[in-house]
This record gives C-alpha cells, sequence and structure tokens, in this order.
C-alpha cells in the first residue's frame, strides 16, 4: 500500500504538463511492468536495426544497471563496438554496443544527459532501454513488452509482487508487445486486461527466434550434442527449453542470479563439470558479455553461446508508429555513421 501511493504522488506529479523534459530529438522507450526479463534487450536490438537500415543515426541510452558508471553519461560506443568493460557499463548495453554497429550507446542514471551526450555525437533519434518508469524525459513512444505467459506476476506491487507500477499505468502506452508468445494462441485474456487500462494502442505478438551457436568471436558452429550451460538471466528456465528445443542433451544447468558475475572458481568447476561429463559449455549472450566477450577457458574446452533473436509477428503497426515519429523530424540523414568527436 505504502509502495503504491508513492508510485501514485510520482506519476501524478509526471502527468501535469511540463514536468517531463522534452529532448530536441525524438525518443522512444522500450520498457515493461515488471521486474524480470520480458525481453527488452532483443526488442532495442530489433528496433535500432531497423532504424539503422532505414539510414538513421540511432544511439541507445541506457542507465547500466549492474555496471559503474553512476550518473553518466558514460560512452559505451560511438558506433564501432564497445569503449569499456560490462563491469563498467553493464551487460546489456554492453551487448548491445557489441551487436549494433553503427549506433551509439550511452550510460548512466541521469538519461536526460544520455540523451544531450548522444546528440553531441551525432545521433538523431533516441531509443530508451528499460525507460518506461523514468518519465523524467518524455518521449515519443511508449513501447511496454510483457510476458505472454506470466504478464502481471500475482498482480501485487513490490514488494509483494512483481510489478513496478500498477496496470493503470498502461493507460501512457504507446503500443503493446506480448512476448514470448505462441502464433497458434489468442490470449484473449491478456488483451481484455490491457484494453481495461489502454483501449487504443495496438497490441502485437512476438517470440524469441533460437538463432544457432556462435563462438564468442561470433563464428557459428554446430549444435553441440551434449551440454553444460550457464547462465545469470531472470529465466533460466527459458534457456535450457531454448537448447532442448535444438536437440541438446542438457546434462546440467547452473543458473544464477540476473547479471551475476562469476569468480574463478565458479569458472573452474564449470570446466571441471564439463570435462566429466564429456559435454560442451554453452551460456547466453548476455553471459558471455560478463566475460569479456571471450572465453575465460584455455583451448582445451570449449564455450559456445546459444543466440537469441527477436520474432516480430506484424510489425507493420510498430513500423509505423516509428514512421510517423521520424517523419517530424525531417528526412533522414544521407550517411548511417555516427560522427566522431
Amino acid at each position: 500500500m505504502i509502495y503504491r501511493a508513492l508510485v501514485g504522488l510520482r506519476n501524478r506529479h509526471y502527468d501535469r504538463v511540463g514536468r517531463s523534459h522534452r529532448a530536441a530529438l525524438p525518443v522512444l522507450s522500450v520498457g515493461n511492468l515488471v521486474v524480470g526479463g520480458t525481453g527488452k534487450t532483443p526488442t532495442v536490438a530489433w528496433i535500432v536495426a531497423r532504424l539503422l537500415a532505414e539510414g538513421r543515426r540511432p544511439a541507445v541510452v541506457s542507465r547500466g544497471y549492474g555496471g559503474t558508471a553512476g550518473v553518466g553519461p558514460l560512452v559505451v560506443s560511438k558506433g564501432d563496438g564497445p569503449l569499456c568493460t560490462a563491469e563498467q557499463c553493464g551487460d546489456e548495453p554492453w551487448l548491445l554496443a557489441r551487436k549494433l554497429i553503427g549506433a551509439c550507446v550511452v550510460v548512466g542514471s541521469d538519461r536526460r544527459r544520455g540523451v544531450e551526450r548522444v546528440q553531441q555525437l551525432g545521433a538523431d533519434v533516441v531509443v530508451l532501454d528499460d525507460g518506461f518508469q523514468h518519465r523524467r524525459l518524455a518521449r515519443d513512444l511508449d513501447i511496454v513488452l510483457l510476458d505472454a505467459e506470466e504478464p502481471f506476476g500475482n498482480g501485487r506491487l513490490l514488494p509483494a509482487g512483481p510489478l513496478r507500477e500498477p496496470l493503470e499505468s498502461l493507460g501512457r502506452a504507446g503500443l503493446v508487445i506480448l512476448t514470448r508468445s505462441d502464433p497458434d494462441r489468442d490470449y484473449e485474456e491478456v488483451q481484455q486486461t490491457v484494453r481495461r487500462y489502454q483501449a487504443t494502442a495496438p497490441i502485437l505478438r512476438a517470440s524469441h527466434r533460437r538463432a544457432g551457436f556462435f563462438d564468442p568471436d561470433g563464428r557459428s558452429a554446430p549444435t553441440p550434442s551434449r551440454v553444460v550451460a550457464f547462465c545469470g538471466i531472470a529465466k533460466p528456465d527459458s534457456f535450457r527449453a531454448a537448447l532442448e528445443a535444438e536437440g541438446c542433451d542438457v546434462a546440467r544447468l547452473t543458473a544464477r542470479r540476473d547479471h551475476h558475475p562469476y569468480s574463478k572458481s565458479e569458472l573452474l568447476e564449470l570446466r571441471r563439470a564439463a570435462e566429466s561429463l564429456d559435454a560442451v559449455l554453452v551460456t547466453t549472450e548476455k553471459d558471455l558479455a560478463r566475460l569479456g566477450g571471450r572465453s575465460p577457458f584455455d583451448e582445451g574446452q570449449r564455450l559456445l553461446v546459444m543466440r537469441i533473436e527477436l520474432l516480430l509477428h506484424d510489425p507493420q503497426p510498430l513500423d509505423d508508429a516509428i514512421a510517423e515519429i521520424l517523419s517530424r523530424t525531417g528526412p533522414a540523414p544521407t550517411s548511417g555513421t555516427i560522427e566522431a568527436e
């Protein structure tokens, strides 16, 4: 009850005209209502890749959870890969910086300063990673992600449940995406709940597509038959399910808390387990970021990464919403490269 009252006061404050700072660049936000993973990072990557393909100069501005950037802004990438470690900027911004060549990435708790920094670097559109609750900065489109299988948890706010805000906050959403959805299901109950609070925003569906196995340098690798898997993500069971769907025999899965930093002793134990079980070590891209983007093992022990991508079943409403926002700012620039300082 106390948490609900505080969230309500804060939202009423920012609902007033002029309370949120309006940036000079168009701002798109990707966020959610609950703590834990709903696929924000793959969604941000999908949107930024789309913008790059259209000749835009997109930038990602993130808080940098798990890093040491503090208020920031810390420039993670100017468009050609990470300039710092995942320990400094957080694993997800580091991963985005590595994947999204051509887009700059900046982290820090002060997103307003982050947006100002990417504008200096030449960006012409900003994507806020995990920005739904960051209301100090106004946005042109709020994209809210809901896990189709467990969209609202137990329906309770923190600390009794996983909700960061009451469901009434869906009224701020400009577009809703049901992630981890099954194309053969209709999710009518979830959609009806969304419509109680948001009558007009498009509701899209997305899945997480398995994109195969890769070595730490990004080279494609064949599917291993037997694996020892490890991860520090919000939903480790989904990692196991994805491995099994690829035909892997999961001899062991070591699951840690989200954003877990691995110690030398943990890595040694994992290597011994793989050797004793005659298996290949497999992890996620997010966990590889916390390993510095390279294998911490010697050449005698293979490490593979299973890559997961977003598959948006009907992207047109999202494309249309973004195109309408960008049309207000004029045509795309002639070059999609972020300018160096």
